[in-house]
């Protein structure tokens, strides 16, 4: 099966792009958004969809004006509606104190919201389309591995994921990035490539210049497919867990003013997996914050009820939890 319609297949199957939708594609210039721009108007040329690229131009490579144009001249030659965002991510790295990859994220997914939003009145119907890949998917999951992260980090990167203004889909994640170079040189088309990913500042670079390609030499030459499959069984198993812990949290919690009620033996009664992920939604819930709530603060807010009538308990963000006779109270002061 030749990779357009194995990308056709993978968006019918996951129901990415549906008819009268609006595709905004994300295009740098680089491979994996030429590729992906390249497939979706291949599909979509002669249908109802509407499709739009994008390009945003971060200022931080003498190259980067050379790829805007690349980019705006392809747009022109296929008659695809074009748009470019000129970002300052070094004011905002100064401003917020980010670094440079994580503000260039935020400044890059406001403006293609913004776009969408302007450019598709209705909210069903708004796509945004990025070109990551199942190499991309495996360097994630790696990341977050070595960063300590939990099952949800485990899970890598979602084909699908629901933001409030719009839809963000991901048609090329089950193809790796050699077989998108392969497609682009068989049908004669350059790339531009950032020089930035060559280079071993960033830790993702580390992993995607040294330690993957160690993996496959090393050890088994199909490694990033084999972490991607295994991310996908992560995905599945984390659906099923949220579904547990959902029903978990209207069955054992009642809201109170400033907090939450929790039923100490319901709460008790679930696996132990499971309370301590309650345990972290309940103060999630309560404080609106999920950063600086640490395992400690989990496990702790866990053993409270096991502990005597009348313990009380202080956590991030001015939470205050109470050991009652037959639940716990949560509350932020």
């Amino acid at each position: 099966m030749d990779l357009k319609e194995r990308v056709r297949r993978t968006i019918a199957e996951q129901g990415l792009i549906g008819p009268e939708d609006t595709v905004l594609c994300g295009v740098s210039g680089g491979a994996d958004s030429l590729c992906l721009f390249l497939l979706l108007h291949s599909l979509y040329k002669d249908s109802s969809v509407k499709l739009h690229v994008m390009h945003i131009h971060h200022h931080l490579r003498k190259s980067a004006d050379d790829d805007a144009l690349f980019v705006r001249r392809i747009c022109a030659d296929l008659s695809v509606p074009f748009k470019q965002k000129d970002v300052d991510v070094t004011a905002l790295v100064a401003e917020k104190g980010l670094s440079t990859e994580e503000a260039a994220r935020i400044l890059r997914y406001c403006a293609f919201k913004e776009e969408l939003c302007a450019i598709e009145p209705d909210r069903s119907r708004r796509r945004l389309a990025v070109a990551h890949n199942l190499n991309d998917d495996a360097e994630t999951v790696l990341h977050n591995l070595f960063r300590g992260s939990g099952l949800k980090g485990l899970g890598g990167i979602r084909p699908l994921q629901e933001h409030d203004d719009y839809t963000l889909i991901r048609p090329l994640l089950d193809v790796s990035r050699s077989e998108i170079e392969d497609y682009l040189n068989n049908a004669g088309i350059s790339w531009c490539t950032d020089e930035s990913n060559l280079s071993d500042d960033y830790a993702r670079n580390r992993i995607r210049n040294n330690l993957l390609p160690l993996a496959a030499s090393q050890i088994n030459e199909r490694a990033a497919q084999h972490i991607h499959s295994a991310a996908a069984q992560l995905i599945s198993a984390e659906d099923f867990i949220s579904s547990a812990l959902d029903d978990a949290f209207k069955t054992c919690t009642s809201d109170i003013p400033d907090g939450l009620r929790i039923d100490r033996a319901g709460f008790l009664e679930l696996h132990p997996y499971l309370r301590r992920r309650l345990a972290l939604k309940c103060m999630e819930y309560v404080s609106g914050y999920a950063k600086d709530i640490s395992g400690i603060h989990v496990e702790v807010l866990c053993s409270l009820f096991t502990l005597p009538t009348g313990k009380m308990l202080d956590l991030p963000h001015r939470l205050h939890a109470v050991r009652r006779r037959d639940h716990v109270e949560l509350i932020r002061k």
